[in-house]
């Protein structure tokens, strides 16, 4: 179940490995990342992105 939640929101392969600033919110692949304006689960105006690893 875990490993359900932690996958990517857009292409549902690859681990959700970025994160959005301002509204914090771990949905994407670093693939589908690249490129977005806004943020697909709130449609908030993504101002940075950060790479996050899990260990």
């Amino acid at each position: 179940e875990l490993q359900e939640e932690r996958k990517c929101k857009i292409c549902l392969d690859r681990v959700s490995n970025i994160v959005f600033v301002p509204c914090g919110h771990l949905c994407c692949c670093s693939e589908c990342a690249d490129g977005m304006k806004k943020c697909p689960i709130c449609r908030d105006k993504i101002r940075e992105m950060y790479k996050t690893f899990m260990s």
